[in-house]
């Protein structure tokens, strides 16, 4: 089977063997505005926007120490010209309940804890809770997706840099009088460096915190590919089950980077918008940085039927490719969409065309959305021009979560199939006018609608992360 790019390049390497299916028995979320799934859900179908301006007192300083006036490629180094993104509020760790001293949790990234919250909720919601049916700890592994480790790591660097800080104050004749206080000023919001501080801080500890609290003695480890991080992280899942590995498995993704450090990096690139995420409109102009965490207990499919286990979805494919030599690091390659996209659904058996409703990476950028688009009429070929695949974008209610993108999307997918119902996306009002939406297969909800059940088969959905 070849492919072609709109430009006529062949797409090449699409076959691949047989997928065993992958049952979803649990799931949990923890977004921006939502502390739970069925809030995260309430929030999908009233279209509701998580996207604001950043508060005093998140980041380590006044907002406007790190932001500036400025837009992409005129900005000041150093400075964000962005200061708005969807947070994660009002969270609090049961430390009693997980044992954990008081005293080591500001060591802790949020991240970590995030994930051993969801991932207990999952495993309740998966009905293996405690005092509910028992499942094989010693068979249980824990795969979760984290880019950047958090924002801990940032901010505990300050401490360690005040140290120099201090010295050239010194240096330039700073009085002793003021240098204390200089420092500790500049020490104020950042974590104390100890021995807890390390472990707190890896993202490779994010799996091990999970299996740790929870008593799971399955591999486990991180899983960082960029912003298609959760989709890495539920395919080595699926292959650990596959392979017989493992017999349950934790598939998730933690994301809490949203310090100055990362919205200057981004602003840098000019990747941030300062104003909105609208998904396929006209007014797409960069990505809104969110934060959340999101996970699936997954089993294959034989054997949760066999453990008579409530099955949300069924995962028949997982594809994914690399853009190789392609126009730049970060640039979007419709070669590699068609290859990642058309190797899932080879696996899964199907066409991608018998798919009614695609999760899209959608980040609400112009070029981005449009190739993203034209990728994907390249592979529904067999669907007539008009409104008849929807599709959407999480990134249009609670921005770009980065690592944790990817399982924000399944997780809206799952819920989708569940409740038969085609998701909006907010904020769509202006169509993008680098698409030629007349002659394209897909339309964007902006209500939520009724997904009728195909006559040939079940209501099927698909999810990318690239």
């Amino acid at each position: 089977m070849t492919i072609t790019t709109d430009d006529g390049k062949p797409c090449e390497g699409l076959e691949q063997g047989p997928f065993e299916p992958i049952a979803v028995i649990g799931l949990a979320a923890m977004m921006p505005d939502a502390e739970n799934l069925d809030s995260f859900w309430q929030n999908i179908i009233d279209s509701h926007v998580s996207i604001k301006e950043i508060q005093e007192g998140r980041w380590p300083g006044p907002v406007d120490h790190f932001w500036t006036e400025g837009k992409p490629g005129d900005i000041a180094q150093g400075y964000t010209y962005a200061k708005i993104g969807a947070f994660v509020e009002g969270y609090e760790f049961d430390w009693r309940r997980w044992r954990q001293p008081p005293g080591t949790i500001p060591q802790i990234d949020p991240c970590q804890l995030w994930a051993v919250s969801v991932s207990a909720k999952a495993i309740e919601q998966a009905g293996y809770g405690e005092g509910q049916k028992a499942f094989p700890r010693e068979r249980t592994g824990v795969v979760f997706a984290n880019a950047l480790g958090g924002e801990n790591r940032n901010l505990s660097n300050i401490r360690v840099w005040s140290n120099h800080t201090a010295k050239l104050a010194e240096d330039y004749g700073l009085p002793a009088s003021s240098r204390d206080a200089f420092v500790d000023a500049i020490n104020e919001n950042s974590p104390k460096v100890d021995e807890d501080t390390m472990p707190g801080e890896l993202a490779n500890v994010v799996s091990g915190r999970v299996a740790n609290l929870l008593d799971l003695q399955g591999p486990n480890h991180a899983m960082d590919a960029a912003c298609a991080s959760s989709m890495a992280a539920v395919m080595d899942a699926c292959r650990l089950l596959q392979t017989r590995q493992a017999d349950v498995m934790l598939a998730g993704a933690t994301d809490r980077t949203m310090d100055p450090a990362t919205y200057a990096k981004f602003s840098a690139i000019g990747a941030l918008s300062s104003t909105h995420s609208t998904p396929f409109d006209a007014r797409a102009n960069g990505f809104v940085m969110g934060e959340g965490a999101g996970v699936m207990v997954l089993k294959r499919l034989r054997d949760a039927i066999a453990d008579d286990d409530t099955i949300h979805a069924v995962i028949r494919g997982i594809g994914g490719s690399s853009d190789g030599r392609g126009k730049g690091i970060t640039a979007p390659s419709q070669r590699g969409q068609i290859q990642a996209i058309a190797r899932a659904y080879n696996q899964a058996g199907y066409a991608a065309s018998s798919v009614e409703l695609v999760e899209a990476h959608g980040t609400s950028t112009k070029v981005g959305d449009a190739t993203e688009l034209s990728t994907l009429t390249r592979l529904w070929t067999d669907v007539a021009s008009g409104d008849n695949i929807a599709v959407g974008s999480i990134k249009s209610q609670i921005g770009h979560l980065k690592a944790a993108a990817g399982i924000a999307g399944i997780i809206k997918s799952v819920m989708a199939l569940h409740h038969r119902t085609f998701p909006p996306s907010a904020g769509f009002e202006t169509p993008n006018p680098t698409v030629d939406w007349a002659n394209i297969p897909f339309f964007v909800p902006t209500t939520s609608l009724e997904w009728p059940e195909p006559e040939s088969h079940p209501r099927r959905a698909g999810v990318s992360a690239f």
